[in-house]
């Protein structure tokens, strides 16, 4: 019988550092060599599909970038912020100490200078800040405070993390979770109009449309204190936003097949959002219901209109608002029912 030999527990890594405190948080600086920093950190990248994780994705190019400014002898004087789990500190507070493992640590802020200076293999050390014992969803916290306004990060992505933040949350925060949480699903669902068509990391392209659009358009009719659709469950709320869309795809084949369907781009989709509260109305007064079917047979009243005329109006909200009040009257032009009472349980 064949014994396992027990794997040899890599001598922890020492940083000389100073601390400082702030409310309760404790941040230890230190500067670190790049390639021994890189060795025990994750650049825990955002991946679009999973629920963990709070890193965008890297760019390349500004990876790229970075190395050739280093290789050309630049100081870079910003530092790397982390957080470590399972650090400590002495009882002077002037020496961490770091298991040395790959992920003994995560960084919230600096991932391509950090990973622009290990690959440029340049000798060069880094100042670093590092949170002690942070929770994630302080981690969190401060990733989007740090990144929100900077170039490059998706505001799709801010809108995603928001489910992981701290629980004291706006109306205006908590109805665009709820907004993301119903677009996350959405995108997930095979059968829906809106599988794979809404992106979180990247720039849309035809026929997709970015989770910051859905949000805009969505969170106002969620919205707990004066929404639309504030009475009803998560689950309802999707329901009434996916059957509006699968009644569109099957009133308008010819518009909803096509590279680019205008339903998805942001003037149209915005059109159509705004036309949703109207739509939902006239459906509960005549079937007192808003499923798929139900929706269908009251837009077959206008499956003459012609979307293609949207293109020509331009962007904005002057746009949407235009190309959706041209729907809304074509509707209740064509419909014989006036908008009816709030419901609470309807069928879906």
């Amino acid at each position: 019988m064949k014994v396992k030999k027990a794997k040899k527990t890599k001598t922890p890594i020492k940083f000389s550092c100073v601390t400082a405190s702030q409310g309760d948080v404790q941040l230890a600086l230190f500067s670190a060599d790049a390639k021994q920093l890189f060795g025990i950190v994750d650049i825990n990248r955002r991946d679009p599909d999973k629920k963990k994780g709070y890193q965008r994705t890297l760019s390349l190019a500004r990876v790229n970038s970075v190395v050739k400014y280093i290789r050309s002898k630049k100081p870079m004087p910003l530092s790397i912020l982390v957080s470590f789990d399972d650090a400590t500190l002495s009882s002077d507070g002037t020496l961490l100490t770091v298991p040395n493992r790959k992920n003994a640590g995560w960084v919230i802020d600096g991932q391509h200078r950090l990973s622009g200076a290990f690959e440029s293999n340049q000798k060069i050390d880094l100042p670093v800040v590092a949170f002690l014992d942070l929770p994630v969803e302080k981690q969190v916290e401060q990733f989007v405070t740090i990144n929100r306004e900077a170039k490059g990060v998706p505001t799709s992505l801010y809108y995603d993390l928001l489910p992981q933040l701290p629980h004291a949350k706006s109306d205006s925060k908590q109805s665009k979770e709820r907004a993301s949480d119903i677009g996350n699903q959405l995108k997930r669902e095979e059968g829906s109009p809106f599988f794979n068509r809404i992106v979180i990391m990247t720039s849309p392209r035809a026929g997709e449309m970015s989770l910051t659009n859905f949000v805009r358009k969505v969170g106002p009719l969620v919205s707990r204190k004066n929404g639309k659709f504030s009475l009803y469950t998560e689950l309802e709320q999707r329901k009434i936003i996916d059957n509006y869309f699968r009644a569109l795809t099957h009133v308008f084949p010819r518009t909803a097949k096509e590279d680019s369907p205008i339903f998805f781009q942001t003037v149209g989709f915005g059109a159509v959002m705004n036309v949703l509260p109207t739509v939902f109305d006239l459906s509960l007064k005549r079937s007192k219901g808003f499923t798929v079917e139900d929706a269908t047979r009251l837009l077959k009243e206008i499956d003459d209109f012609n979307f293609d005329q949207w293109r020509e109006m331009g962007t904005g909200t002057a746009a949407e608002t235009l190309a959706g009040e041209e729907l809304r009257a074509r509707i209740l032009t064509r419909v014989e029912a006036e908008p009816g009472a709030e419901a609470t349980t309807i069928k879906l």
